[in-house]
C-alpha cells in the first residue's frame, strides 16, 4: 500500500510541476520488462505520430488535437519522429536544433507531463547521397531509381525501391551520422525540451526498420562499400586464400578479389528449397556478412545514444522481425536477434504487429513479427507498433462526421491488438497514419471511449504479477536463412506465417521463443515443445534437446525437416538421429496435399526435398499425401520417456494442431477455431463470427457465451467473468 502511495504522490508531482526526466530506464517489474521514468514503473502504451508529411509534425494543427486527446485519455509516453534530413543542411558545419526542439515542444504544448520517445532516423540526408555516389548501394538486379526523393514526398518513399541510399556498409556514411548523433544527443539535452525526453529509437535502413534498401523486390548490395567491407569479413573468417577457395570450391575468387554474389547465384539452390553449405557457402557467406554489417552499424550508433545523453536514456530499436518478411529473411530480415538481444546498450525492441492478411484481419491473431517471449528471457522490453490497415482500410475522408464512424468489426481489431501484447509481458504503440494519413484514427468519440478504458484497464494490471499459462512452447530459427532459398516457396509463408497463425486458433496457448534459449526455460511447464522450423540445429542444442526436453511424458513435434541443414552436408540421416524416424525423399506432386482424420490441407506448390516415413512399425500413422495411402507424412513414435511426433509436411489447420496438442495433454479452451490467449490472469477470446460458444478452463469450469457479432471479450481466467466487453 506504501509503495502504491508514492508512485501515485509522484505521478500528481509531475502533473502538477510538469515532465523533467532524471532518470528514464527499462528494468523488470513483476515479472516483466517495464519502462521506469525516475524510478516510477510505467505502463507501456505510447501515442506515436507517423513519419507522413501532413501528420508529423507535432506542432501542426491535426498532429496537435491528436496529441492532445490521446493525452486526455492518459497517454502519458509520446513518439515523434525526426531525420538527419530535418536538421542536417548541406554545407552546414553543425545541425539546426530549432526544428528537434520544435518537435519535442509540440507534444509539451498540450502535454506538459509527457514523456517522450524520439524515434531518430541516421540514414544519411538526400542531399549527402549525392554528394558521395561512391558510398551508397548498387543493387545486382537493375540501376537506380530514376525519381526524386524527399519533400514533397515522405523521406522514406522509395526505401523498397533501387533508391539513392548510402550502403548500410559505409564507413563514411557511418562515422559522419555518428558525429551528427553525437552532437545531437549533447546538445538537445541541455535544452528545455531536452529534459522531457525519455528514449531516443534509433531507425535506419528501410522505413528505419533496419531492413537492407530494396529488400523486399531486388538485390542489394554490390557497390564499393559492400564489396571492401564483404572482403574484410572474408578475411576475418579465413585468414588465407586458399582457405576460402577450399570452402567455395573454386579457385576463381581470392580474398583480394572476392565479389559479392550476382542474382543468377543468389537464386540458384542445389537442394530444393534449401543450400547445400558443400557447394554453395558463397552467398551464405554474403548474407551473413550482409547481416553483420546491418547489426555492426545499430551497435554503433545505441553505443552513442547511450554514451552521449548526459542521464540514464532508454534506447531501442527496430529489431527481431520474424513473421511475414515476405520470404525475403535472407536479404532483409533480422537473422541476428541474439546478439541484438543481448547487447547491453538496447532497452527495448519494437516491430508492427505481422502483416500477415489472416493474422491482421478481423478474427486474427494480431501476432506480433518478434518472438515476445525471447524478448523477455533476454530481459528486453518488446513493444508492438500497431499499424493495422484493417483498422479503417481507408474508408473515411474528411467530410465523414467522426462521430459516425462506429465500426464495431474496427473495434473489435483494436481490442485484440492491444490486449495481446499486454497479456504477454510486452507493449505498445498506437502508430496513427489517420484515414489520410493526417486526420487521425482515433479522432472519434466512439473510439477514444473504448481507448480510454483500455488505458486504465492495463494501467491497473500494470502492478499485477506477469504469469504465463501457456502448456505449448513454439520454438523458432533464424540461422536456416542463410541456406533457405530467398524467395516464394511451398515454406517460405506456409510455415512462419500460415502454419503458425492456424496454430494459435487451435485452442491452447502458447509462449514463443528462440532456438537459442531453449536452455533458458524451465520446460516442465510444457506438455508439448513444436519446433516449428528448426532446420538448423547445432549439436550442443540437440544434446540438450536429448537430454532435457525429450522428458516428462513431454510430446515433440518436429514440423518439417528439423536439423537438415549441416555443415558436412544437407541429410535426412541428421533429421532422423534427431527424430527417432527413419525417412525417405520421394518425388514432388505438384502441391503436396496432405489427409489426415480431420481433414486435409495442400500446399501452393512443389516441395523439395519431401520425405516420407520409411520404417512405420512402431509409428502411429496421422497423416499421408493424398493419393498414395504409403507416402506417410505426419507420425508419432512413442519413446520410454517422450513422444516425438514428425510431419515431414508443414503442419497447418487448426483442426489437426488442435488434436496434435490435446492428444499431447496441453489444455484446449475451444473448439471454435477462435483465437485465444491466456495469461496467469485473463483469458483473450477473438472471433469474427458469432453464435454460441464454450469455454474451458484450465480448473474445468465450463463458460457458455452466446454472441451476437463478432467479439474481442476479455475473461477472467479462474472465474470465467467478463472484464472487457
Amino acid at each position: 500500500m506504501k509503495n502504491n502511495l508514492t508512485i501515485l504522490l509522484f505521478f500528481y508531482a509531475s502533473v502538477i510541476f510538469g515532465q523533467t526526466i532524471q532518470s528514464a530506464h527499462v528494468a523488470d517489474y513483476l515479472g516483466r520488462p517495464t519502462i521506469f521514468i525516475n524510478n516510477i514503473p510505467h505502463s507501456p502504451q505510447i501515442y506515436a505520430l507517423p513519419h507522413v508529411y501532413g501528420g508529423r509534425w507535432s506542432w501542426e494543427e491535426r498532429p496537435a488535437r491528436n496529441l492532445a486527446n490521446f493525452c486526455e485519455l492518459g497517454i502519458q509516453l509520446f513518439q515523434v519522429d525526426l531525420y538527419l534530413e530535418d536538421i542536417w543542411y548541406k554545407g552546414a558545419k553543425s545541425l539546426d536544433m530549432a526544428k528537434a526542439q520544435r518537435q519535442i515542444q509540440g507534444v509539451l504544448d498540450v502535454c506538459p507531463n509527457a514523456a517522450i520517445f524520439v524515434r531518430f532516423h541516421v540514414n544519411s540526408p538526400f542531399w549527402w547521397n549525392e554528394l558521395h555516389p561512391e558510398e551508397c548501394t548498387v543493387y545486382a538486379n537493375g540501376p537506380l531509381d530514376n525519381r526524386r526523393y524527399g519533400p514533397p514526398f515522405n523521406n522514406e518513399d522509395g526505401d523498397i525501391g533501387r533508391a539513392r541510399r548510402a550502403s548500410l556498409a559505409s564507413v563514411r556514411w557511418r562515422t559522419e551520422a555518428g558525429e551528427k548523433l553525437r552532437e545531437f544527443c549533447v546538445r538537445l539535452a541541455k535544452t528545455k525540451q531536452g529534459k522531457a525526453v525519455a528514449g531516443l529509437h534509433i531507425a535506419g535502413g528501410v522505413y528505419g526498420e533496419w531492413h537492407y534498401w530494396g529488400f523486399m523486390e531486388h538485390e542489394p548490395d554490390t557497390g564499393p562499400a559492400m564489396t571492401a567491407y564483404f572482403r574484410q569479413w572474408l578475411f576475418k573468417r579465413y585468414t588465407t586464400s586458399a582457405n576460402l577457395q577450399n570452402t567455395w570450391k573454386s579457385t576463381h575468387y581470392s580474398l583480394e578479389t572476392a565479389t559479392v554474389p550476382d542474382t543468377t547465384e543468389r537464386n540458384f539452390n542445389s537442394d530444393g528449397v534449401f543450400r547445400d553449405p558443400l557447394v554453395e557457402q558463397r552467398v551464405a557467406d554474403y548474407y551473413r556478412a550482409q547481416q553483420e554489417v546491418v547489426v555492426e552499424d545499430i551497435e554503433f550508433f545505441v553505443k552513442i545514444a547511450k554514451t552521449n545523453w548526459p542521464r540514464p536514456l532508454i534506447v531501442g530499436v527496430f529489431y527481431g522481425y520474424f513473421h511475414s518478411i515476405f520470404s525475403r529473411q535472407a536479404a532483409g530480415g533480422h537473422i541476428l536477434i541474439e546478439r541484438v538481444m543481448d547487447n547491453p546498450n538496447i532497452d527495448y525492441l519494437a516491430a508492427p504487429q505481422s502483416y500477415w492478411e489472416a493474422s491482421r484481419k478481423l478474427g486474427g491473431t494480431g501476432i506480433s513479427r518478434g518472438i515476445v517471449e525471447s524478448a523477455r528471457l533476454h530481459g528486453k522490453l518488446w513493444l508492438d507498433e500497431m499499424d493495422n490497415g484493417y483498422l479503417q482500410q481507408n474508408r473515411v475522408r474528411d467530410f465523414v462526421r467522426m462521430d459516425e464512424m462506429q465500426d464495431t468489426n474496427y473495434a473489435q481489431i483494436l481490442e485484440r491488438s492491444t490486449s495481446l501484447p499486454m497479456m504477454r509481458g510486452a507493449g505498445f504503440w498506437y502508430y496513427d497514419f489517420g484515414p489520410l494519413h493526417n486526420t487521425g484514427w482515433w479522432d472519434s468519440p466512439y473510439y477514444q471511449n473504448i481507448i480510454r478504458k483500455s488505458i486504465a484497464f492495463w494501467k491497473e494490471q500494470l502492478h499485477q504479477r506477469y504469469q504465463s499459462s501457456a502448456d505449448v512452447l513454439y520454438v523458432y530459427d533464424q540461422s536456416h536463412y542463410y541456406y533457405s532459398k530467398n524467395k516464394k516457396t511451398a515454406i517460405s509463408t506456409a510455415i512462419p506465417d500460415k502454419g503458425v497463425e492456424d496454430a494459435l486458433h487451435s485452442g491452447a496457448t502458447g509462449d514463443h521463443i528462440y532456438l537459442f534459449d531453449l536452455p533458458k526455460i524451465n520446460p516442465d511447464q510444457y506438455k508439448a515443445v513444436v519446433f516449428v522450423n528448426c532446420f538448423a540445429i547445432d549439436s550442443a542444442i540437440q544434446v540438450f534437446i536429448h537430454e532435457k526436453i525429450a522428458a516428462n511424458h513431454r510430446t515433440l513435434i518436429w514440423n518439417y525437416l528439423p536439423g537438415y541443414i549441416h555443415e558436412k552436408g544437407n541429410s535426412l540421416d541428421h533429421v532422423t538421429h534427431l527424430t527417432g524416424f527413419q525417412l525417405a525423399t520421394i518425388p514432388s506432386p505438384d502441391k503436396p496435399t496432405v489427409e489426415t482424420a480431420v481433414g486435409t490441407y495442400a500446399l501452393s506448390g512443389p516441395l523439395t526435398p519431401l520425405a516420407i516415413v520409411r520404417d512405420t512399425v512402431n509409428v502411429a500413422v496421422i497423416g499421408r499425401l493424398h493419393g498414395d495411402t504409403s507416402a506417410v507424412v505426419i507420425g508419432r513414435q512413442q519413446f520410454e520417456h517422450y513422444t516425438s511426433l514428425i510431419a515431414t509436411v508443414p503442419l497447418q489447420s487448426s483442426e489437426l494442431f488442435r488434436s496434435l496438442l490435446q492428444a499431447a495433454g496441453c489444455h484446449i479452451y475451444t473448439q471454435s477455431n477462435d483465437f485465444t490467449f491466456t495469461n496467469g490472469a485473463f483469458l483473450l477470446l477473438h472471433t469474427a463470427t458469432g453464435g454460441e460458444r464454450t469455454i474451458v478452463l484450465k480448473n474445468g469450469k465450463i463458460i457458455k457465451l452466446e454472441l451476437e457479432r463478432a467479439e474481442t471479450l476479455l475473461l477472467d481466467s479462474t472465474t470465467g467473468q467478463i472484464l472487457v466487453h
